[in-house]
């Protein structure tokens, strides 16, 4: 038989040492949209992809797109009818481009996994260097 002092307690996680603050913004994010450029590398052909997304106008940070009722791009989900049903596309990258580059900023990123904020001083950087 099991007694009461044998069992374990929960042992609540404690904070960490490290202050949040760091890790928080000093500023409330007003975003805008924008077009990511960058590289991608699939089966040994290297490719530039253009991409719709948000990004802070103060610190850069990097966000989903806004919703289709508050982006400037129209369309951007488009809906295809086929014979097993509806199906969605996007806009491919080009046509994004080609359409949008003179109205939104364009940014160059190395990955877009990894980083989370634009330099904003690259803004409607043609060639992408």
């Amino acid at each position: 038989m099991i007694k009461e002092q044998e069992i374990p307690k929960y042992l609540k996680s404690t904070e960490s040492n490290i202050s949040k603050s760091n890790r928080k913004s000093k500023h409330k994010h007003q975003y805008e949209e924008c077009l990511l450029q960058y590289r991608s590398t699939f089966i040994g052909k290297t490719r530039l992809n253009t991409g719709l997304y948000t990004y802070c106008t103060i610190c850069g940070k990097i966000n989903e797109r806004f919703k289709e009722n508050k982006s400037i791009v129209k369309n951007y989900i488009r809906t295809v009818d086929t014979p097993i049903g509806k199906c969605y596309s996007h806009i491919s990258g080009e046509e994004l481009y080609e359409k949008y580059h003179d109205k939104l900023p364009v940014f160059f990123i190395e990955d877009i996994y990894k980083e989370k904020y634009v330099n904003l001083e690259q803004n409607n950087n043609q060639d992408g260097e």
